[in-house]
């Protein structure tokens, strides 16, 4: 199989040449993380003399490059332009020794990215394929009135042409999507001045649970140091629902981290019978980090006032 780095080398250097030097000066630091700056995106477009849906279809070989389809073996990449002109970068991840629900798509990989970097929506996503049904009704939720394109080798369609007759949060009364939610005035049941507890907080405070009115956040302790983290977000069909912890290890991915063993983990999240996430979170975090315990910090409402 091939390794990581000689992947990644090889989607820059299939990358048209023009923009090469340009692509691999924005992926090279540390902070890239699977997203380019505005300025970057257009600098990349401008000596590479491509027009906006071929730089997307251009860098989808480079989102592929992060896809772990350990069950599958079957690999996609997806890049998502932010309203800002940021592009994003999202892989499938699979999990093997777990339920195949716990997947997370290469479409939803790359929202949760633009969503972590506060973009309020997306003008295009760009895949090698059309998406299949569930990212389909997962992309629904961006929101009633969004316009989405998808952009593919085969053509350019909106998500209304792809989905007709949508069941999406219009459905159930929604006006706001997933990436214009406001923030959620959650506290800790216990106060704890851990960071992980923290991050694990301000992360379910991101959520976006319409639905169940049951937000969560995941973080974990890497083996370095650092800490990811991610939130939860739910579909009105409820099985397309994004799993926190599987976000925050698609973050792991990107963030160039998958060797950074996993030293803890932190749910923290609001439970009131309706849904439990810490059953969903320690299957999968059985499966990804074997003796790593998970601790469940309950959360409540604050005052919104």
């Amino acid at each position: 199989m091939v390794g990581e780095t000689d992947t990644l080398s090889n989607a820059i250097a299939a990358f048209p040449a023009a923009g090469r030097r340009a692509l691999i000066a924005a992926v090279a630091p540390q902070s890239f993380a699977g997203c380019l700056a505005a300025r970057d995106a257009a600098l990349i477009a401008r000596t590479s003399g491509m027009l906006p849906d071929g730089l997307l279809l251009a860098l989808v070989p480079l989102a592929t490059a992060y896809a772990r389809p350990a069950i599958s073996e079957f690999y996609v990449g997806a890049v998502a332009r932010g309203r800002s002109g940021a592009l994003y970068l999202g892989a499938n991840l699979e999990f093997p020794g777990t339920s195949l629900w716990t997947s997370l798509h290469a479409e939803q990989s790359a929202v949760a990215r633009a969503w972590a970097h506060g973009e309020t929506s997306i003008e295009a996503l760009a895949v090698s394929a059309p998406p299949c049904g569930l990212c389909r009704q997962f992309l629904a939720e961006l929101g009633p009135g969004e316009a989405l394109a998808i952009v593919t080798p085969q053509g350019r369609a909106t998500l209304a042409e792809l989905l007709p007759r949508a069941f999406g949060p219009a459905s159930l009364g929604r006006t706001a999507g997933l990436l214009d939610a406001p923030r959620r005035p959650l506290e800790l049941a216990h106060p704890n001045s851990d960071p992980l507890v923290a991050a694990a907080l301000d992360a379910a405070r991101a959520s976006y649970a319409p639905y169940t009115a049951a937000p969560a956040g995941v973080a974990l302790r890497l083996r370095s140091g650092a800490i990811v983290s991610a939130p939860y977000a739910e579909s009105a069909a409820h099985n397309p629902s994004m799993a926190p912890l599987a976000a925050a290890l698609s973050q792991r991915v990107f963030a160039g981290l998958e060797g950074d063993e996993i030293m803890a983990a932190v749910l923290v999240a609001v439970g009131h019978g309706m849904i439990d996430h810490g059953g969903a979170a320690r299957t999968l975090l059985t499966a990804v980090a074997p003796g790593v315990r998970l601790l469940l910090w309950p959360a409540r409402f604050g005052d919104e006032g």
